[in-house]
């Protein structure tokens, strides 16, 4: 590893911190990452000189000697970062709002069909190996219904008045700053996602609260579009696909999803209150079972 580091950047270094596929080290006081990448590069790189743009920070993409962006080492893709900004600070609603950046997008993203694969997907994966894991057997069908309602309401969402802005692949808990600024985690989508996905994994792990969030939505001026996709966003439920593809991977124990699964009550009455809400304020499909 210092070897390569040395001769595709020219960079000295004395030690190095591995985390999984991940590199860690120290040069000139200055804090680099090598990481793995899997993706369209030259879709990472529009995102990138969006950024620098509008003034926005994020790490620095170091080019190797050969003038690619890429480096392969053990039969995988790497990117270096540089970190002139490194901070393990917790990520919080301004910080989200504050990094947008309103994108002009020639093609649409559609969303109920990448939901739709995905769940496609899920469903023959269970069916071909499910009998190995009871624990995600026997919660699956719960968490698929919870996808099916959030793609039907998708049905309602006019995509073609959607704005698009700079987002996040995921918002996790106890984000910190120096996670949220890595371009390998930047995508194009519409501004709920990163509220939606930061409002999730908080109201799970009882770092928000139902009162918190709805003072914060009658701040924002979203369309009645969005309104709609954010509740179809709350509904999809990433955080029990997450750690179902980290247990399929053979990453984490299966019993690491009981966390979200106990907490599904929890979670229902959560969304109902949300959805009251927002059918009072706002022109909201109708959904029988959160009615009751």
């Amino acid at each position: 590893m210092k070897n390569l580091i040395n001769y595709y950047y020219n960079l000295i270094i004395d030690e190095y911190r591995k985390i999984d596929d991940y590199y860690n080290f120290d040069v000139d006081n200055k804090k680099y990452c090598f990481l793995p990448f899997e993706g369209d590069i030259n879709y990472l790189y529009d995102i990138y000189l969006i950024l620098h743009r509008n003034n926005k920070y994020c790490h620095e993409i170091i080019i190797n000697k050969d003038n690619s962006i890429l480096t392969f080492y053990e039969n995988k893709s790497y990117i270096l970062l540089k970190k002139n900004l490194c901070s393990h600070s917790q990520i919080n609603l301004s910080d989200i709002i504050n990094y947008d950046i309103l994108v002009q997008r020639k093609t649409l993203l559609n969303w109920k069909e990448l939901w739709k694969e995905k769940i496609d997907y899920y469903e023959y994966q269970m069916n071909q190996i499910g009998f190995k894991y009871k624990i995600l057997k026997n919660s699956f069908s719960y968490y698929i219904g919870m996808s099916e309602t959030a793609i039907n309401l998708l049905n309602y969402v006019n995509t073609n008045s959607i704005n698009f802005y700079i987002s996040h692949k995921r918002i996790n808990y106890e984000e910190s700053i120096d996670d949220f600024l890595n371009p390998l985690n930047i995508i194009i989508d519409n501004i709920t996602r990163d509220i939606a996905e930061y409002f999730k994994i908080n109201f799970i792990n009882d770092n928000i609260t139902v009162e918190q969030i709805i003072y914060f939505l009658n701040s924002v001026n979203f369309s009645n579009d969005e309104y709609i996709m954010l509740l179809s966003r709350l509904l999809y439920p990433s955080y029990y696909f997450d750690i179902y593809d980290k247990i399929i991977q053979g990453r984490i124990s299966e019993e690491k999803v009981n966390f979200y699964i106990e907490k599904n009550v929890q979670y229902e009455t959560f969304i109902k209150k949300i959805y009251k809400y927002l059918k009072n304020m706002k022109k909201i499909p109708i959904i029988e079972w959160l009615e009751n």
